[in-house]
């Protein structure tokens, strides 16, 4: 918490209020690393402590521990601690569990024995918990509790958490077009959001703790890390286009199925979203069409060129990624064409297209085909009828 205090930049994460606090509860907060997961439950515990005794608090950070005798060990010691003072209802964090092989079958155990029966557990860790399926294995063991994913701040957060003052109302646009300008720059990834805005610039120890993550990762589930960074060297070019796998493994001279698990990789450490395209006459996916593929957050694309060498993409490519990830957030999405013109994104949920003109002489796209009856244009400034600046779009759209 000391760290979260002097930083330059803070904020409360919204997704706080989500977490169940009634026993029982098995909750799982997840995502990519550096993302502000143990903030989070720091956080939570503060709040506890203003409602409960602290003996009732349990947080143990697992990354120092080796294997899962050794969780069973500390969770045993802690709970005659609480039996021999009374302890009803305890509050068990246990931070980054990811660290610990086998850890789930400590959980298990002690669920399926009522050792926990009245308590509260909250386990963090990163994407590789969803990755090896590992909260798969508690079917009827949850109770009340609830999976949180933490992701980057979006765009709105991010005006919130640097200027919580301002309005998304004519008064604060140009304010509002500054703040994305940096959003570009930093994404919604604390420590590049503290290092720009402490120091001018994102330092190189920040882009190589992201690179650590993703190798990390990439390694615990036994994929090979220099495979993994030529399929990003190639995404980050080919970003914005429409591929295929085969043109990939063609490229690497790998087969259709090592890129289809990479790539399915890569979506579930939440780096890139990928969008098939959708027919628009019958609302469907056609998954033998080629897939358009954007990264998560725009701070990844320099983390991916620091590593791979490969130049950051122009800034309307990156708009349009920025817009495609955080409308994936919110609902299923994809991309369609209607003759030879694509539009760069389309909502399962009402079927509203969302094309990204970000040039500097862009125009209002005007189409409907099918169930699609509007196309809402994202422009670099025009505001009207069905367009509107990506600053704006971005500013106001709710996640």
């Amino acid at each position: 918490m000391i760290k979260w205090r002097n930083a330059r930049v803070r904020w409360i994460p919204k997704e706080i209020n989500a977490l169940s606090l009634k026993p029982f509860s098995l909750n799982f907060i997840y995502g990519p690393r550096q993302v502000g997961k143990t903030t989070l439950i720091k956080l939570a515990i503060k709040d506890l402590l203003t409602k409960v005794k602290p003996e009732a608090i349990f947080y143990y950070s697992c990354d120092l521990l080796i294997n899962h005798e050794e969780l069973l060990d500390i969770l045993r010691r802690y709970l005659r601690i609480k039996e021999e003072r009374g302890i009803k209802t305890s509050y068990i964090f246990l931070d980054e569990v990811t660290y610990v092989s086998d850890w789930f079958r400590v959980i298990k155990y002690g669920i399926d024995r009522g050792l926990f029966k009245d308590d509260v557990i909250t386990i963090t860790g990163s994407t590789s918990i969803f990755l090896r399926g590992d909260i798969e294995t508690f079917p009827g063991r949850r109770g009340f509790g609830v999976d949180i994913v933490l992701y980057p701040l979006s765009f709105q957060s991010y005006i919130k958490a640097l200027r919580p003052e301002i309005d998304v109302t004519p008064g604060w646009y140009e304010e509002i077009r500054s703040l994305f300008e940096k959003y570009l720059v930093t994404g919604g990834f604390p420590l590049s959001i503290n290092s720009y805005f402490s120091l001018g610039t994102v330092t190189a120890d920040v882009y190589k703790s992201y690179i650590d993550w993703i190798i990390y990762d990439v390694k615990r589930v036994g994929r090979d890390e220099g495979l993994m960074k030529e399929i990003l060297s190639i995404l980050i070019e080919k970003v914005g286009t429409r591929i295929s796998y085969n043109s990939i493994a063609k490229d690497l001279g790998i087969s259709h199925r090592t890129v289809s698990e990479y790539i399915d990789l890569l979506s579930k450490m939440f780096l890139i979203t990928v969008l098939n395209y959708i027919d628009v006459n019958t609302g469907n996916k056609d998954y033998r069409k080629l897939v358009k593929i954007h990264f998560t957050d725009p701070f990844l694309y320099r983390v991916i060129s620091f590593w791979t060498g490969v130049k950051v993409p122009n800034e309307s490519i990156i708009v349009e990624d920025i817009v495609a990830s955080h409308l994936a957030r919110i609902g299923e999405v994809g991309y369609t064409t209607i003759g030879n013109r694509e539009v760069d994104v389309l909502s399962l949920s009402d079927f509203t297209g969302y094309e990204v003109k970000y040039g500097r002489r862009s125009e209002r796209v005007s189409i409907k085909a099918g169930k699609m009856k509007r196309v809402i244009t994202i422009l670099r400034d025009v505001d009207g009828i069905d367009t509107v600046p990506a600053h704006i779009f971005l500013a106001r759209l709710n996640m």
